[in-house]
């Protein structure tokens, strides 16, 4: 089986300019290359620079997949609008780490499976539904921080991390993920049984577009709306996150603690505890769920079971394998209606007169054979 890299970088907060484009396109022959993406894959060979440097130099979110179960998302943030402490709680060894420039946070989540049992999964179409996680992140939801933890941390207990290593701290809304959160879990396969048990310590957060930060805006010095409103005319990206985080500065919001919960840390094996009771309650109820679905069904049904052998006995006349499959639930059907009417002997002689009337058809008679129809014949 040949390799499979797929490397896509997206420039979210402006586009590049037309010489980064021609130093971009110079990093290989391979790139396919807009003025907000590039997009990189190889089968055979390797990306020859540095992704991290390629991202910090050009672009705001790089997403990299592979068919041996690496998957890494980076992210570029801007020192004005993210506080480096806010990220340390989950950092984890080679899972998720940040780095620092002069003018970002490089945030680098990486999920690598040492031996991925998982179907190849094609790159192209993940970051389009991951980019709003960017955004996130700038308005300090750390909700992506704590479920890359609770992904990685499983596979490093007892080896990098202690054998049962306590949670960072919770986010507020882990119980209500957005379409991107949610995109994530299901890239890196998360159990969505563990994260509801981690959701169970998440608080709910205000919007803010109810808290009325408005009202905070007559604090503001003179010197803080020039400097704003210099910055719209410059037209900056994200001036009005910054404005938000001023606001809430001045409301007295902790603007690193506001993002997370202050609950007891829970250890990781009360967590994998709960989700396997959350597990087994699930199940229980999809299976009633469907045993009362199942049960409507066969009640609409049973106004016309014998049209319903009738039909059986003209698919049948009609000699075709497609016909059969089609007889053959209808069967079943039948089958499972007598046993919710106590109706199972009789079923069993009209099923066994027609096993009977066609027993010169092979094909038929072998579909019977491999259903769970087989028992009732005997």
């Amino acid at each position: 089986m040949s390799e499979y890299q797929y490397n896509e970088n997206q420039s979210i907060d402006r586009p590049l300019t037309l010489e980064e484009q021609a130093e971009v396109q110079r990093l290989s022959s391979r790139v396919k290359l807009s003025s907000t993406q590039a997009v990189f894959v190889y089968n055979y060979s390797d990306f020859r620079a540095d992704p991290e440097q390629v991202l910090t130099r050009y672009f705001d979110m790089m997403f990299y997949i592979t068919n041996w179960g690496t998957c890494q998302v980076l992210f570029r943030l801007p020192l004005t609008l993210v506080e480096p402490t806010w990220f340390q709680p989950y950092c984890l060894p080679d899972a998720i780490a940040t780095g620092i420039t002069p003018d970002y946070l490089i945030l680098d989540i990486t999920i690598r499976e040492e031996e991925s049992m998982t179907p190849w999964v094609e790159g192209e179409g993940w970051l389009p539904r991951l980019l709003p996680l960017r955004d996130d992140l700038l308005r300090g939801d750390l909700r992506l921080l704590y479920l890359s933890w609770l992904r990685v941390a499983q596979h490093l207990a007892g080896i990098d991390l202690p054998a049962d290593p306590l949670e960072p701290p919770v986010p507020p809304n882990l119980g209500q993920l957005s379409p991107a959160l949610q995109t994530f879990i299901e890239l890196v396969e998360l159990d969505t049984d563990l994260v509801t048990a981690a959701a169970q310590a998440s608080g709910q957060q205000q919007p803010e577009a109810e808290v009325r930060l408005e009202e905070w805006l007559s604090a503001l010095s003179e010197a803080e709306v020039q400097d704003f409103l210099l910055k719209l005319v410059r037209r900056e990206p994200h001036v009005d996150l910054q404005l938000i985080n001023r606001l809430k500065e001045l409301a007295q919001a902790d603007g690193s603690a506001a993002f997370v919960a202050a609950v007891e840390q829970r250890p990781l094996s009360e967590l994998v505890a709960t989700a396997a009771i959350l597990k087994q309650q699930r199940q229980q109820q999809e299976q009633a769920a469907a045993r009362a679905k199942r049960q409507r069904q066969l009640e609409i049904l049973a106004p016309k079971t014998a049209q319903t052998w009738d039909r059986i006995h003209q698919l049948i006349a009609l000699k075709q394998a497609k016909a059969y499959d089609e007889a053959v639930a209808l069967l079943q059907d039948l089958r499972d209606l007598a046993e919710l009417q106590g109706r199972l002997p009789q079923f069993r002689q009209q099923l066994q007169a027609l096993k009977s009337n066609y027993s010169n058809r092979p094909a038929l008679l072998q579909r019977l054979q491999s259903t769970k129809l087989s028992g009732t014949l005997t």
